[in-house]
C-alpha cells in the first residue's frame, strides 16, 4: 500500500511539473520575455522561447501555428530547438500617415448656367477640342472687344448663322473660327494670347447669350460682315443689312437657298 501511494504521489508531482511548464510556456509567448523555471529537484528547466527571440534568429511568422526561415540554412527548420512550435501573431500593416484623395477638376459651366451667373471659365491655350462658347468667344475678344455689347453679339451672330448653313463654311461654331474666315487666326488653331480679363468675361458672357437665344433676329441672317476701314470685293455681291459701330453686316442670297 505503501508503495502504491508512493507511485500515485510521483506521478501527480510529474504532472504538476508539466503542467507549469505548459502555463510557463503560454505566459512567455505572449509577454515576449524568455526565461526558465526549476525542477522539483532544483534543476533549471529548458528555457521558453518567444516570439522575439524567433525573429531574433532569422524567423518570421507567415501564418498561424507556422515558422519559416528567412535565412539560407538548411540545418535549421521550422519548430524550436526544444520542439516547441510558435503562434506568433501577425502584425497589421500601419496606417498610412495621410490619406490622399484626388478629385478631377470641376466641369465648365455651360452657356445656360453662365447667362444664370455662373463662373466665367478661362481662356482655352487653343481652339483644339474648345467648346462652342469658347470658340465664339474667342472670336468676340479679338474680332469687337474694342465695340459696344450689340456689336460683339451681332459678330457671334454671324458666327452661329454661318454654322447653320449645311455644308458651306462649318457646321459648328469652331469649324468656322478657322484662318480662312478669321485673320486673327495665328494657325488652325492658336490665336494671340488674352490679356485683357474683363474683356474676355464679358466676350464669354455674351457669346453665353447668343448661344441660348440664337442669332440676332434684327440681323436678318446676316453671314458677312468687315470693318469700315476696307473694302472687299465680295460686298457688292451681297445685300447689306446694316452697319453697328465700325462692323458692316451683309447677308449672301445664296445662303437664304442653301437653309
Amino acid at each position: 500500500m505503501v508503495r502504491v501511494q508512493s507511485a500515485a504521489l510521483t506521478v501527480l508531482i510529474a504532472l504538476c511539473f508539466a503542467g507549469a511548464v505548459v502555463s510557463v510556456a503560454r505566459e512567455h509567448l505572449w509577454t515576449g520575455e524568455t526565461s526558465s523555471f526549476t525542477a522539483p529537484n532544483g534543476s533549471l528547466g529548458a528555457p521558453v522561447h518567444s516570439a522575439a527571440e524567433s525573429v531574433y534568429k532569422e524567423k518570421i511568422a507567415i501564418g498561424p501555428n507556422r515558422i519559416e526561415q528567412i535565412a539560407a540554412d538548411p540545418g535549421q527548420d521550422s519548430v524550436d530547438s526544444d520542439g516547441l512550435i510558435l503562434d506568433v501573431a501577425i502584425a497589421p500593416l500601419p496606417r498610412p500617415a495621410k490619406v490622399m484623395t484626388f478629385r478631377p477638376p470641376p466641369r465648365p459651366a455651360n452657356p445656360a448656367e453662365i447667362v444664370k451667373g455662373a463662373a466665367i471659365p478661362p481662356p482655352p491655350p487653343s481652339l483644339l477640342n474648345a467648346s462652342e462658347l469658347s470658340c465664339i468667344a474667342v472670336a468676340i475678344y479679338h474680332e469687337a472687344r474694342d465695340q459696344g455689347e450689340l456689336g460683339q453679339r451681332a459678330v457671334a451672330s454671324v458666327i452661329l448663322q454661318r454654322a447653320a448653313i449645311p455644308h458651306r463654311w462649318g457646321d459648328s461654331a469652331c469649324e468656322n473660327v478657322v484662318p480662312t474666315q478669321f485673320s486673327f487666326m495665328t494657325s488652325r488653331y492658336k490665336y494671340p494670347k488674352v490679356n485683357d480679363i474683363a474683356s474676355w468675361e464679358k466676350a464669354v458672357r455674351i457669346a453665353a447669350e447668343v448661344l441660348v437665344n440664337g442669332p440676332l433676329p434684327e440681323l436678318h441672317g446676316a453671314d458677312h460682315y468687315h470693318t469700315t476701314a476696307v473694302s472687299p470685293q465680295w460686298a457688292p455681291k451681297m445685300v447689306r443689312i446694316r452697319s453697328i459701330d465700325d462692323h458692316v453686316f451683309y447677308v449672301d442670297p445664296y445662303s437664304s437657298s442653301a437653309l
